[in-house]
């Protein structure tokens, strides 16, 4: 147990690492977009993750090794990888309604949290 914890700590930094890295280069090389590097570590990381999950279905990977990647670097990097990851399987097993919701509620709760805590601080 104590080696999974470590697992994702690691893979976690790794992915914060590779995070800060990307948004520098594209802060430097495309200045005025500054939402590009999100876009761009979100778009990576569910490719990563696709990759990842069809890998796992080929191989016999170990838990250790999903410990440290998908929870670890992919969770540090972004988390709109298990998202997509979880409604990609959704819509694979043609549970239309339920992913529709589970897209809806995630984005829709994720910009009222952010809209609603700016609000909340400015007022502060």
């Amino acid at each position: 147990m104590v080696l999974s914890y470590v697992l994702v700590a690691l893979g976690g930094a790794l992915g914060a690492i590779t995070r800060f890295i990307t948004n520098n280069i594209i802060s430097i090389e495309i200045p005025d977009k500054p939402y590009l590097s999100t876009l761009v570590v979100n778009v990576i990381g569910s490719i990563l993750l696709g990759f990842f999950y069809f890998v796992s279905t080929q191989l016999d990977l170990k838990p250790n090794l999903k410990d440290f990647f998908v929870i670890g670097y992919l969770g540090s990097l972004t988390t709109f990888s298990a998202l997509s990851f979880e409604f990609a399987n959704m819509i694979h097993q043609k549970d239309f309604i339920k992913a529709f919701n589970y897209l809806s509620l995630n984005i829709a709760l994720g910009f009222i949290s952010v809209y609603l805590f700016i609000r909340l601080a400015r007022e502060v």
